[in-house]
């Protein structure tokens, strides 16, 4: 899986596919271990649906969780991604982004509670207010055969304020850009990760399983080098009685033939139920802490379960690679 340069013409809109569920995505993901707060926030624009749509979800260091859902009508692809307070500005292509919004949020004693509808219905609205600043660290990256897919590390510098309190950031994390229709329907397993050792090292996995594809795609920062990943394995410890993810291991080979071993620990997770037509799924978002050669970090693990009819996940939560 050789990495791939990246144009800055990529970080503008694309010609939009025939599919109808075409789209184009823009995240970013951070973890403040000294704030004790998480985030992740998405903007797509699905211009053959004719919507744009946004997520914000802000874990608290008390276990609580924020999460605003946005939806607007769009017409055509577009680079005014904006919606409803939420506003996403490419600066300086491939180097820098501005992330703004300040609005309403739903807000949950605690992330677990995600995954219940009545949480979500008597949920009390909160103001979140944001203004980040991403400076990419390095260049991005773009590993084959994923090649509408790039990422990045970089640093936020900013702001978050809920409800009088005020969380002053200034912390390594990624973003993300996809475009395409290879994300419109629901996988039967998805594993993604995103993590932060410091300033100088990061790692990337998402691995994709659908009825005819199984696409892993990874790279990892070190030393200001981006490497691509050629393989990498994975070993999960869910909860008891639950497919919940606990722990993990992962050992990642790069394109050098090095291997690395990591392991990670769950913080807090939120499952994150969803339908599409008759297919149900639960995306499990945890945040988590992370060990690496005798580095400390912290990151984003998203577990992707498609469901049977008993509720549970279709392919084994313990073992791959």
């Amino acid at each position: 899986m050789p990495l791939v340069n990246v144009p800055a013409s990529d970080e503008l809109p694309h010609a939009v596919g025939s599919e109808s569920g075409w789209s184009e995505s823009y995240s970013f993901q951070l973890v403040d271990p000294r704030e004790g707060i998480a985030l992740l926030t998405r903007i797509g624009v699905r211009p053959n649906e004719g919507i744009m749509d946004v997520g914000l979800d802000v874990y608290l260091p008390d276990g609580g969780m924020l999460a605003a859902r946005h939806v607007a009508a769009a017409s055509g692809n577009t680079a005014d991604l904006a919606i409803e307070g939420v506003r996403y500005e490419l600066v300086r292509p491939l180097e820098e982004w501005r992330v703004t919004y300040d609005g309403p949020a739903h807000s949950l004693a605690s992330s677990r509670d995600a995954g219940r509808h009545e949480a979500w219905h008597g949920s009390r609205l909160e103001r979140l207010s944001l203004d980040l600043r991403f400076v990419a660290e390095a260049a991005a990256a773009a590993v084959e055969p994923a090649t509408a897919r790039f990422g990045q590390a970089g640093r936020f510098t900013g702001e978050v304020w809920v409800s009088g309190d005020s969380y002053r950031l200034d912390v390594p994390g990624l973003r993300e850009k996809s475009w395409g229709a290879a994300g419109t329907e629901i996988p039967r397993l998805r594993r993604r990760f995103w993590i932060r050792f410091g300033d100088e090292a990061a790692l990337v996995v998402d691995r994709r399983v659908t009825e005819t594809t199984d696409e892993l795609t990874g790279w990892m920062l070190d030393g200001g080098r981006v490497r691509a990943l050629e393989s990498v394995a994975l070993r999960t410890e869910t909860e008891p009685d639950s497919f919940f993810q606990k722990s993990f291991s992962l050992t990642a080979r790069d394109d050098a033939g090095v291997e690395h071993a990591l392991t990670g620990e769950v913080v807090h997770l939120a499952p994150l139920p969803t339908v599409r037509g008759t297919v149900r799924a639960v995306v499990c978002t945890s945040v988590a802490r992370f060990s690496w050669s005798g580095r400390e970090g912290v990151g984003i693990a998203e577990y992707v379960h498609r469901l049977d009819a008993a509720g549970n996940p279709l392919l084994p939560v313990a073992e791959w690679g």
